[in-house]
């Protein structure tokens, strides 16, 4: 324990600004809130969807479970439209996190924590992001991807699909996922590659 509070009290030191991605359920909010213990000012972009979904039309929705099961499955009527306007608000609530960052003190403790579709964003959202702190990449293990798909289809989070669902001829809607989400998690790993200054393996951010 005591040479990971002299990491952790080094990392803090060195990095004051932090942005953790990977994909959602993987650990980004349980290690933004460890940093919020060590002074950290914690920006949640779940939490500010969930709140900013609360209007008229979704009263019921309380919990990022809510909002997953809000979102849907790719398959199903109207998840293209819910799919648009939940990357509009996160585009939206991003900026408004980097212009936050932009006007903080050099010494003041920040750390976002993203959702799994912070990269979707577009690059300009994330290379500001990156210039404005350091990006960490909570990586998931292959694996692991079996169990995060059967989470995600008892339990579904958000998840944004874009063109990675497909369901071919003869191929049922779940038969589809399943074998669409192994192709979705490959093509996030690559994107959250692409922004990370540090990637850190599932095995060392998990355990």
């Amino acid at each position: 324990m005591t040479n990971n509070n002299t990491f952790l009290d080094r990392f803090i030191k060195q990095y004051p600004k932090i942005t953790l991605i990977g994909m959602s359920g993987l650990g980004k909010s349980h290690w933004s809130k460890v940093l919020e213990r060590y002074g950290y000012n914690r920006f949640c972009c779940d939490d500010v969807i969930t709140d900013r979904l609360l209007g008229p039309s979704h009263k019921h929705i309380k919990e990022i479970e809510d909002i997953g099961d809000w979102m849907g499955f790719p398959y199903e009527p109207g998840y293209k439209n819910r799919e648009k306007a939940y990357l509009s608000l996160e585009i939206e609530i991003l900026n408004e996190f980097i212009d936050r960052l932009d006007s903080s003190s050099h010494t003041e403790k920040i750390v976002i924590d993203t959702t799994g579709s912070a990269p979707y964003a577009g690059d300009d959202v994330m290379k500001r992001l990156g210039e404005l702190s350091c990006i960490i990449y909570l990586a998931a293990s292959k694996e692991y991807y079996p169990e995060m798909l059967e989470r995600y289809i008892k339990c579904p989070r958000p998840v944004l699909w874009g063109d990675k669902y497909e369901q071919r001829p003869f191929e049922s809607f779940r038969d589809g996922l399943k074998r669409s989400y192994g192709e979705l998690l490959t093509y996030r790993d690559s994107l959250y590659k692409k922004w990370a200054h540090y990637t850190i393996p599932y095995e060392v951010h998990h355990r």
